[in-house]
């Protein structure tokens, strides 16, 4: 089995939660070869780099890994660790001299950190199901070809994010031939005969991901034009995103309905779930909020949600059994809406308590009182 790792989805997993140590201590250790590997020339990064690279990765991987082992009152040697998990004796003695003594030489690192990958493949990923991990069960597709499908769809996401960036931003919602290409090629990974439904997820996933890691990045300002004029308001780089990608999302929405319904369900499931680095997905669960305002009340989309099986009924009604800052506010922007006049006089007053006991304003800053009650 080939070692195959998606940074970028780990780094998005990772902002959800925390991940286990064997995944998280793999994406250390193939970061710092690849650091390694891809420098050519090879004064790029210096040799002090790459060792420093090499043990952080090695001795994350050696001390979390022996640390999760120690569950007794009396502290065990870390030799006596190693032996139950039968990991090398050597392991610790180079944990032992990276960080009390001099960093080993790149030599002995890369020796020692590919060891240390073969260990973690002997021991944890050829006891898992690959498919488990990155696929449902039930595709018949490899693990390879995901992965290369999964690469071309982000491929197409960076450069056209990375177009938007380079030009004169146009008018909310225009659709341009750069637009029209970008969506093509979408369609062409989506329609893979062995891949099914399953490519519309992996483009949802992809997409979403690439936002998450945009929102939480320090460096955000960088990718839009709009959000780097005025700085870096949720409400700057929310415009900017979805001036960008409606044009794109409306259009694939006309060709695969299904992908609005895949969108909309995993955008709700962000807005529902509360991530332990609340600090580092509140940018993105505001742009979930508003994205999913725009799909359910935009004139606009109004056509292209009801073509495709969305129902502000059950969207609000699923908000309101998990409520929270995000939820019941996008139901108040729902039952607001002109377009959804029987939500407004189904769910109006429990909206209106649910805002009140949460103690949220709406996302227009009115008061629950001014807006629904």
């Amino acid at each position: 089995m080939s070692l195959v790792i998606d940074s970028e989805q780990i780094q998005a997993y990772k902002l959800r939660g925390s991940l286990p140590h064997a995944i998280e201590s793999t994406w250390y250790i193939t970061e710092a070869i690849l650091n390694d590997v891809t420098n050519v020339p090879a004064t790029t990064v210096s040799a002090l780099a790459l060792r420093s690279n090499y043990c952080t990765a090695f001795c994350r991987f050696v001390t979390g890994l022996l640390d999760s082992t120690q569950e007794s009152y009396h502290k065990v040697s870390m030799y006596d660790k190693a032996r139950v998990l039968q990991l090398p004796a050597s392991f610790v003695e180079l944990r032992h001299e990276a960080i009390h003594g001099e960093l080993p030489s790149l030599v002995v690192l890369r020796q020692a950190i590919q060891k240390a990958l073969d260990w973690l493949q002997t021991n944890y990923w050829t006891q898992v199901n690959d498919e488990d991990i990155w696929v449902d069960a039930d595709q018949s597709c490899s693990v390879r070809e995901y992965m290369s499908t999964r690469v071309d769809l982000r491929n197409i996401v960076q450069r056209y994010t990375n177009l938007h960036a380079s030009v004169s931003p146009q008018r909310e919602g225009d659709i341009d031939d750069e637009s029209c290409l970008t969506v093509q090629a979408v369609l062409q990974l989506l329609e893979h005969p062995e891949r099914g439904e399953q490519a519309s997820a992996d483009f949802v996933d992809v997409l979403l991901n690439h936002w998450l890691l945009y929102t939480s990045s320090d460096n955000n300002t960088a990718v839009m034009p709009d959000a780097r004029c005025n700085g870096s308001e949720n409400g700057q780089w929310t415009t900017a995103i979805y001036s960008c990608w409606d044009p794109i999302l409306r259009l694939l929405a006309v060709k695969r309905p299904l992908l609005l319904r895949m969108l909309s369900a995993v955008m709700i499931k962000h807005l529902t779930t509360q991530y332990p680095l609340a600090s580092s997905t509140e940018s993105f669960q505001e742009l979930m909020l508003a994205g999913l305002s725009r799909i359910y009340t935009a004139p606009d989309w109004r056509k292209l949600y009801r073509q495709s099986g969305l129902n502000g009924l059950e969207i609000v009604s699923r908000c309101l059994q998990s409520p929270n800052r995000w939820t019941v506010r996008l139901a108040a922007l729902i039952s607001d809406s002109p377009h959804h006049v029987r939500v407004k006089s189904m769910f109006a007053y429990r909206i209106c308590q649910t805002m009140k006991s949460l103690d949220v304003g709406s996302a227009t800053g009115k008061s629950a009182d001014d807006e629904l009650c």
